[in-house]
C-alpha cells in the first residue's frame, strides 16, 4: 500500500521531513545504546515519537528491535540507512543499496480475518500459501479465495500504528487492534549464503539493514515478545507451515 501523492499528502510529507531533520540522528541513539549494552529510555527517542508519530516505529518497537538485533550484529548504528521519504516498498527498494532487499508487508483480509503478509523482496502470495494459512487458522480451504490485499477497511495508522509506506511485522508491543495473524513468506536459502541483506523500515526516512542469516531469528523473537497472545505468527515454508517453530526459538 502507498500514500496517494495529493498536494495535501505531499505537504504532510514535507512537514514530516522537516521534523525529521530537527531530530537527533537515530544513529546517535543506537551508539549510546551500544556503549551501555542495552537500550534505554531517552528524551531524544520520546521527542522522535512525539514529532513523527506513526511515521516512525514506536519507541518501544525500536528498543526491542535493537535489543534483539544486537545479539547478532555488532555494528547496528552503521547499518541505519537514511534516505528520502518513501511511500511504498517499491519506492524503498529503489533507494536501498544493492544487494539489499526491501521487507515488503501488506495487509490481507481473509474471510473476515485481518492478516499481515510479509516477505523479503517482491514476492506475491500464492493460492497454496493462502490455503496453508487458512488451515492454520482453522478456516475452510475456500477462505483462501475470499481474500483482498490492502483492503479499504484497513487503515494502517489505526490498525498497526504505522503509515502505509512502512508497515512491517515490527508492531508496537501489545498494540490493540483486530489483527489475527502475521504471515512470513520464506525466502530462498541460497540468499543467505550469498550474503544478501534486508532493509527494515524504521521510519519513512530510515531503514535498518540486517543480514538475512539472522533475520528469521530476529523476527521469531520479536513476535514472541511483542505480539498479544491472540495474534498468531505463521511461518510458511515451500512445502508446508511451521506453525509453532517461533515458540521454540530462543
Amino acid at each position: 500500500m502507498q500514500l496517494l501523492c495529493t498536494p495535501s499528502v505531499m505537504h504532510h510529507l514535507e512537514h514530516l521531513e522537516q521534523m525529521h531533520r530537527r531530530l537527533p540522528p537515530l544513529q546517535d541513539i543506537f551508539v549510546l545504546w551500544q556503549y551501555s549494552g542495552a537500550s534505554n529510555r531517552s528524551d531524544a527517542l520520546a521527542l522522535r515519537e512525539q514529532l513523527l508519530g506513526v511515521a516512525t516505529l514506536s519507541s518501544a518497537s525500536l528498543r526491542l528491535l535493537y535489543d534483539l538485533a544486537s545479539q547478532y550484529v555488532d555494528d547496528l548504528p552503521e547499518r541505519i540507512y537514511r534516505h528520502a521519504a518513501t511511500q511504498s516498498a517499491a519506492q524503498t527498494q529503489v533507494v536501498l543499496p544493492p544487494p539489499v532487499l526491501v521487507q515488503k508487508t501488506v495487509s490481507v483480509e481473509m474471510a473476515g480475518h485481518l492478516l499481515l503478509w510479509t516477505s523479503v523482496g517482491e514476492q506475491e502470495h500464492t493460492l497454496d500459501q493462502r490455503r496453508a494459512v487458512a488451515t492454520a487458522l482453522g478456516l475452510p480451504r475456500r477462505a483462501a479465495k475470499q481474500c483482498s490485499t490492502n483492503p479499504a477497511t484497513c487503515r494502517p495508522e489505526e490498525e498497526f500504528g504505522m503509515l502505509p509506506g512502512m508497515v512491517s511485522p515490527f508492531l508496537p508491543p501489545l498494540y490493540p487492534g483486530r489483527l489475527t495473524a502475521v504471515v512470513q513468506v520464506p525466502w530462498p536459502t541460497d540468499w543467505e549464503y550469498q550474503g544478501k541483506a534486508v532493509g527494515v523500515s524504521l521510519s519513512l526516512f530510515e531503514s535498518l539493514i540486517l543480514p538475512l542469516s539472522c533475520f528469521r531469528a530476529i523476527l521469531r523473537q520479536y513476535a514472541r515478545r511483542a505480539y498479544a497472545s491472540d495474534i498468531r505468527w505463521i511461518e510458511l515454508s515451500p512445502q508446508d507451515l511451521l506453525p509453532t517453530e517461533y515458540e521454540q526459538a530462543a
